[in-house]
């Protein structure tokens, strides 16, 4: 139970690794927040799966792009819980549109659609999360690894979160010592992403990967707990990249 008596937010739960994440801090004993914008049932099927394994959870609808609807979810959230000592940034827009464009067909639009989500949103998310946090509570942010070392697919993806980066480097030293800030830069995990891919793709992907598969969501999760636990209290400022070595190629 490394997160017995936390409170803790995850945005973009309905599914995916946010879904993963909220599973597993429930199961360590926190009282989740799950976040959606769109996905309510999703959110509702997670939110069922918590409390028939005997966790603590409810449902905030909210758009992490949008401010009043930030601050309307964390009113909520200090009405009901008091405040706030875990927030996990793990909304993102999912777009397969966007993944596999060449440079000039990229538009002005889809930089202003990822960044409003991945990049405003993460920022949104964690000024009203600091609001209410106290002295040991913790911030986790989700990057992903064409950020840190570059691709040739998702250029737009890999922008916001090399931001989502500077940021996390950013707030960690900002709103130290009350607060940590730390990021996970995923590689290939089994999310829906893996669905825009064709057969020759995946291989692809794989065969640029060490461990030989993608990573799984558990993986992910566990990652999101030891952060954002006590068990990492002297860990601040850090991406730490989650990626089966993927970027050592």
């Amino acid at each position: 139970m490394r997160l017995a008596g936390k409170r803790a937010l995850v945005t973009g739960s309905s599914q995916g690794l946010g879904a993963e994440i909220a599973r597993l801090f429930a199961k360590e004993g926190a009282t989740v927040v799950l976040n959606h914008r769109s996905g309510r049932k999703h959110s509702e099927e997670v939110l069922r799966s918590i409390k028939r394994a005997g966790g603590n959870a409810f449902v905030v609808h909210a758009d992490v792009s949008e401010p009043p609807s930030v601050d309307s979810m964390y009113a909520e959230v200090k009405d009901r819980l008091g405040g706030l000592d875990v927030l996990v940034n793990a909304a993102g827009l999912a777009d397969s549109a966007l993944w596999n464009l060449s440079v000039d067909k990229i538009e002005l639009e889809m930089w202003k659609r990822v960044f409003a989500v991945d990049t405003y949103g993460t920022f949104l998310c964690s000024q009203g999360a600091s609001r209410i946090m106290k002295q040991g509570s913790s911030i986790v942010n989700v990057a992903s690894t064409p950020a840190l070392v570059g691709d040739t697919e998702g250029l737009v993806y890999a922008s916001a979160k090399g931001a989502v980066v500077s940021m996390t480097r950013m707030l960690a030293k900002m709103l130290a010592p009350r607060t940590r800030v730390n990021c996970m830069a995923f590689g290939s995990f089994e999310t829906s992403w893996v669905d825009w891919l064709d057969k020759d793709q995946k291989e692809s992907y794989k065969g640029a990967i060490p461990m030989g598969r993608f990573g799984r969501p558990k993986e992910a999760a566990t990652l999101a707990l030891f952060l954002a636990s006590d068990e990492s209290s002297f860990i601040t400022g850090q991406v730490i990249v989650a990626d089966g070595g993927e970027a050592l190629r």
